[in-house]
């Protein structure tokens, strides 16, 4: 069973998160040989399919988890895939899901991912009015809104156009959207990896409620992988997400600016110097997320902070840092 919680954001406050991975069959593009180059989320989904009743019994238990217990709580639900493809999950699947949600008083916010192109917006709405009274938003993978960033360095498969049209439908749908940026995609420096996300920040404000900083770190049988076996990537500094979300944060305070760090402090992960303080770090981050408190990454004491600087001034690349 794959389900746990977590301290989180929800709807504006702190809060606690049910994380669902759904056993659907998995990304359309994953299928058909055209997956994103750091995504080996789709290897996860089950071998054997699922029905489409058994899904639903799946959710059930995984909510008798927070039954009873007192929120706030949000649900987020993925599928290695995208939530409204109808490969993975039918329509009639979808509307069960938010039906057993809707009657949960202490769920105050509901999280669904989906691809751009595959946001359509009957589907968005019958799911928003399934649950009026909740936080209802559709995480929607941009990565960066630069289109040669998505094309060479992420193999994404759409455009910003693609994204700002799925956001409009999202909005017009009666739901929220949740943007995910990737920090530091492949070939490009820790500089230049910053100022995508910044760049990416700004353009996708105007259609965005809640922005998810993803940090890159390195999934097994993917080219991520192969590059930093390579010693031609390396994750990027947690320096790097600090700058990025306090940045994010005073340039637009009004929206909530996410961010889990998987595997902080290790070398498949986004880190420093590794040392024990990145943990430190990679803890500070995630109580940020939760609380949209500042405080906790503005007090961090500068480790190792000189060489991160020297790299990122100097505009230094990967292969250029194999001890560092």
């Amino acid at each position: 069973m794959t389900y746990w919680t977590s301290e989180d954001n929800v709807a504006g406050k702190p809060g606690t998160a049910l994380f669902i991975i759904l056993p659907t069959i998995g990304c359309y593009r994953f299928r058909i040989g055209e997956a994103c180059y750091m995504c080996a989320y789709p290897t996860a989904a089950p071998k054997i399919k699922w029905s489409q009743e058994a899904i639903v019994d799946y959710v059930r238990e995984a909510l008798k988890k927070i039954e009873g217990k007192k929120g706030p709580f949000a649900v987020r639900m993925f599928t290695s895939g995208s939530f409204l493809d109808n490969g993975e999950l039918k329509p009639e699947t979808r509307r069960k899901i938010f039906e057993i949600l809707a009657k949960m008083d202490n769920v105050e916010e509901i999280v669904i991912e989906s691809r751009s192109e595959l946001v359509r917006y009957d589907a968005v709405k019958e799911l928003a009015e399934i649950v009026p009274d909740k936080h209802f938003e559709v995480a929607i993978g941009l990565e960066t809104a630069n289109d040669d960033i998505a094309n060479i360095s992420i193999n994404k498969g759409n455009t910003f156009a693609d994204f700002v049209k799925a956001a409009e439908i999202v909005h017009k749908a009666g739901a929220k959207v949740k943007t995910y940026l990737l920090l530091k995609p492949i070939f490009l420096s820790e500089r230049d990896g910053i100022r995508d996300a910044k760049e990416s920040i700004i353009k996708a404000e105007p259609y965005t409620d809640t922005f998810s900083i993803n940090i890159t770190d390195i999934q097994k049988g993917t080219l991520y992988e192969r590059l930093w076996e390579k010693g031609e990537y390396r994750p990027p500094w947690l320096w790097s997400a600090v700058e990025l979300l306090i940045w994010a944060k005073r340039k637009f305070p009004e929206k909530r600016i996410l961010s889990d760090p998987v595997g902080a402090g290790s070398k498949r992960g986004p880190h420093n110097c590794l040392t024990d303080y990145d943990r430190v770090i990679g803890r500070a981050i995630k109580k940020f997320s939760a609380t949209q408190d500042l405080s906790h990454i503005e007090s961090l004491k500068p480790e190792c902070r000189e060489r991160w600087e020297y790299i990122v001034e100097n505009g230094l690349l990967d292969w250029q840092l194999v001890t560092w």
